[in-house]
């Protein structure tokens, strides 16, 4: 996957926002590192992932892993040359062999020393890859959900690395004050009361939009933000048989710095009353078709958003407003995702360090 550092155009300021000391920490979660499909059998990649490496690879037999990065022998990193073989990374520097717990189980030299990898923790869901993040290295305290999502192919996506944080850009997805001033989307109200579900949070709204080849077309925006790893968007537009499911993933990869992803995958419905020999060609081949053009509707769109995130500095006590949305609601939901204060309670309602805003729900 190439990966494009965003570059603001002159008309910004030329400083991005990149505090001395971040106003907010790495949260805790399931994180996005890439795709499904990026790892095929034997392949090895790097992924940036809080502040350092992971080396993240599948065997032949298909199960995938993420390693730290550094080999315990002589402290070669295993992304620059490493391979799989069969079940077993190899070491570029030694050839020292890890089995798929870690373990050295073979050298040239002879028997293999008592040396084993630290893996992070994987999980594969919806066609993305996930890693676990937890602030004093503790197992998963949550698995992702089962959304009940259409299934379509698997995500076309796009990367962009730019200074943030995964909380200012979840956040978007409660700040209905931005989306007709930045994207010229008309905010026509909520469909549902939004519904806090522990580490998920869903909020569906009505809007009246410009859509490529459609025109102004009013349609329902179902939006599940999946602790602050990401939101998945779900856009359903029977009338033209189409079924989009819209991501937009954010990942710490340094201290106030993110790698975003977008990525789409849509179903469509045409071609159902096909032989069912030419259907599912037919219907797939439409599908990326329809999801090449919704993910490059959905960078243009979402790009508006990069120069926000890229220079703006957190507001520990925001000045909400009537027609700010959920933002003081989201930040109270949000705080479950970092260390608790030393002395407090953990629950996810009081637990956290992180302002509200001085105005908790706009109604």
């Amino acid at each position: 996957m190439r990966i494009r550092s965003y570059t603001p155009p002159r008309s910004h300021p030329p400083q991005e926002a990149n505090p001395a000391t971040p106003p907010l920490p790495y949260p805790d979660g399931w994180f996005c590192v890439g795709f499904s499909t990026e790892w095929p059998p034997g392949t090895v990649h790097t992924r940036p992932f809080m502040g350092e490496d992971l080396v993240i690879y599948r065997t032949r037999s298909g199960k995938l892993r993420a390693s730290r990065p550094y080999c315990p022998h002589l402290g070669a990193h295993l992304g620059a040359g490493g391979k799989v073989d069969g079940e077993q990374l190899v070491c570029p520097f030694h050839k020292f062999s890890f089995d798929t717990e870690g373990k050295c189980v073979q050298t040239p030299f002879g028997p293999p020393p008592k040396a084993s990898l630290t893996f992070v923790k994987l999980t594969e869901a919806y066609g993305i890859v996930w890693a676990w993040h937890h602030h004093n290295d503790d197992t998963p305290t949550w698995e992702l959900p089962e959304l009940g999502l259409t299934d379509g192919h698997p995500p076309l996506f796009k990367g962009t690395d730019m200074a943030g944080h995964p909380q200012e850009v979840c956040e978007n997805s409660f700040d209905y004050g931005h989306i007709q001033p930045l994207h010229g989307v008309e905010f026509l109200g909520e469909l549902a009361p939004p519904r806090e579900d522990g580490q998920l949070y869903h909020v569906e709204i009505k809007i009246n939009r410009k859509l490529p080849l459609l025109g102004t077309r009013q349609h329902n925006a179902s939006a599940t933000v999946i602790g602050l790893g990401g939101i998945s968007v779900v856009v359903n537009l029977p009338e033209f048989g189409v079924y989009s499911v819209n991501w937009v993933l954010a990942t710490p990869i340094a201290p106030w710095r993110i790698r975003l992803y977008l990525a789409v995958s849509a179903h469509v419905t045409w071609g159902r009353n096909s032989p069912a020999l030419v259907r599912t060609p037919v219907s797939n081949a439409a599908a990326r078709a329809v999801s090449a053009g919704i993910l490059k509707a959905l960078e243009q769109d979402i790009r508006r958003d990069f120069p926000m995130w890229h220079h703006k500095r957190y507001v520990e006590h925001p000045k909400l407003s009537r027609a700010d949305g959920l933002i003081g609601t989201f930040r109270k939901w949000a705080g479950q995702f970092y260390a608790p204060p030393t002395g407090k309670d953990p629950s996810p309602r009081t637990g956290s360090s992180l302002p509200h805003g001085d105005l908790e729900r706009s109604r």
